[in-house]
């Protein structure tokens, strides 16, 4: 028996108290057919998808389209929906409409297949019910390595943090939930090459979502002021979730209870599933994997060069720190673009310019921009990654001068939001109660399951401003620096994280010791900041 067979099943008749969850997806799916808001495909409907049972929201556009085969549940939103409604009539299919249908979803597969498929499982949802426990293992040689999945934050205080304080303030963040690991340690540094050791193996470390809580931290003494950091799993949560939770745990800390619920990690929930690829056609499988081998034949993204790099695994990181005045400049740029794109264009001006030094010029520089998808009342309510990740790219000619790199990329992000469907789907999956399966698929990423064989050059997470830094009462001191990077899915990609706090740009460029040494990387992050400024004003 698996889902399918039971919802085609006769009804049992029992029903639970209250409304069903997804936690009992048979009495959840037909209470959502049920329920009038839906459309279950029969006769003409069930040629989209025969052998399956499939559920059709009923609206015109942005409606979502549940589709179970077996044990695996898929969902997606189409931008333009076959069915026709009439008043006082049940809901049927339209050719007008299903013509639209077929031409809109091809050319969005299209353009995606086009653009490279990078977050395109988040537009998705892929997933397969677990009858068996035995089942819920992965293949290892699927899972990414640990520096893939760790979301980095730290702050540093003028003072010192006292430990017992601290954990108090993580109990009471964390629901006061019994910790299958020692989710903080305290180790003293006497200067700042020992807190540049505690965060590489902090980083390192692989922080299992199997276990709660889905997070690790250090706290580390130093005589200039402690600094707290903490390794967040990205299938918990994204960059603003782990912002959150810092804030979350300096508010405990100050308040001594914190002001607030205790967190809600999405993922980490008790629903028995899995991420799994759609099964599709030998044809639909050759086309798609057609289109890519064409598209990165065509535009193979470029590497940074090297310089001086070291065969020591894992990852360095330099900080810098942009003033008042000058974040002012960058951020407060009319015209073409906003703070971010700025951002973007010198980072694309950085990399060509570093590697035409070095003997590598030209071709195609693609750099992966993670996109928040939550809306903004869930900001501060819900903790889970919610980002999808695109790829801004830039070629030679695009990248003459500050102007042209700037109006390439403003174009590039306009279309981009264009042709995103990532937004529609959350919105759909949280009215319709499909939102925890969403959360699980960001358990793991499998390589067959988002195409990413090809390597980007570089991936830049801005986690936007913070009014003020994150306060651990008068007895802390200041808070002096507040740091970000997102994850790094390759070997020798460059990851540069940006987060502005009270006014002042902090940008972590975070590298693999592959790729710079720590002198190679001042040097770069050096460069960057002057095209930051030389973009912000257009100098050139």
């Amino acid at each position: 028996m698996n889902l399918q067979s039971d919802l085609e099943g006769p009804d049992p008749g029992y029903t639970r108290p209250g409304e069903p969850t997804i936690a009992d997806p048979v009495a959840f799916l037909r209470r959502l057919a049920s329920s009038g808001r839906f459309h279950r495909d029969s006769g003409f409907g069930r040629l989209y998808h025969p052998g399956s049972v499939s559920l059709r929201e009923n609206a015109a556009n942005d409606s979502l389209h549940i589709v179970v085969h077996g044990n695996h549940i898929s969902a997606h939103v189409d931008r333009v929906s076959p069915l026709g409604a009439r008043p006082d009539q049940p809901t049927r299919y339209s050719l007008t409409r299903a013509a639209a249908h077929n031409v809109v979803g091809a050319g969005q597969d299209l353009v995606r297949l086009l653009r490279g498929r990078k977050g395109d499982h988040r537009s998705h949802l892929d997933c397969e019910w677990i009858s068996d426990e035995n089942q819920a293992t992965l293949d290892p040689a699927d899972l990414l390595d640990p520096s893939a999945w760790s979301v980095h934050v730290e702050a540093k205080v003028t003072g010192s943090l006292d430990e017992t304080r601290l954990r108090k303030a993580f109990d009471t963040v964390l629901g006061h939930r019994p910790s299958e690991h020692e989710a903080l340690q305290v180790v003293d540094c006497h200067d700042d090459d020992g807190v540049d050791l505690v965060r590489g193996s902090l980083l390192g470390e692989a922080v299992a979502m199997t276990e709660w809580p889905p997070l690790r931290a250090r706290l580390a003494h130093h005589p200039d002021g402690d600094v707290i950091l903490l390794n967040v799993n990205h299938g918990a949560g994204d960059g603003f979730s782990a912002v959150r939770v810092l804030r979350s745990i300096a508010d405990a800390y100050a308040t001594g209870g914190g002001s607030g619920p205790p967190l809600d990690f999405l993922a980490v929930n008790d629903l028995p599933v899995r991420p799994a690829s759609a099964p599709v056609s030998a044809v639909e499988a050759w086309y798609r994997v057609a289109v890519e081998r064409v598209r990165d034949l065509l535009a193979n993204p470029a590497r940074i060069a090297p310089e001086r790099p070291d065969d020591e695994p894992g990852y360095g990181f330099h900080f810098v720190q942009l003033s008042v005045g000058d974040t002012r400049r960058v951020a407060n740029v009319h015209r073409q673009g906003t703070a971010r794109n700025v951002l973007l264009a010198a980072l694309h001006l950085t990399i060509g310019e570093w590697n035409l030094e070095h003997g590598t010029p030209g071709r195609r520089i693609g750099v992966l921009v993670p996109v928040d998808l939550r809306p903004a009342e869930w900001r501060d309510e819900v903790v889970g990654n919610f980002s999808v990740t695109a790829r801004v790219s830039t070629s030679r000619r695009h990248r003459s001068g500050a102007r042209a790199a700037l109006k390439a990329i403003t174009a590039q992000k306009t279309r981009n939001k264009r042709f995103r469907t990532g937004v529609a789907l959350l919105a759909a999956l949280d009215r319709n109660g499909l939102l925890p399966l969403w959360a699980k698929q960001s358990l793991i990423v499998l390589q067959p399951l988002t195409r990413n064989r090809e390597v980007d050059t570089a991936i830049l997470s801005n986690v936007g401003w913070l009014p003020e830094a994150p306060s651990f009462g008068p007895e802390a001191g200041e808070t002096t620096d507040v740091w970000f990077s997102s994850p790094a899915r390759a070997p020798h990609s460059l990851c540069i994280g940006a987060v502005t706090v009270a006014g002042r740009l902090h940008l972590t460029i975070r590298y693999p010791h592959r790729l710079f040494g720590a002198d190679s990387a001042h040097r770069f992050a050096e460069s960057y900041v002057d095209h930051i400024l030389a973009v912000a004003e257009r100098r050139w």
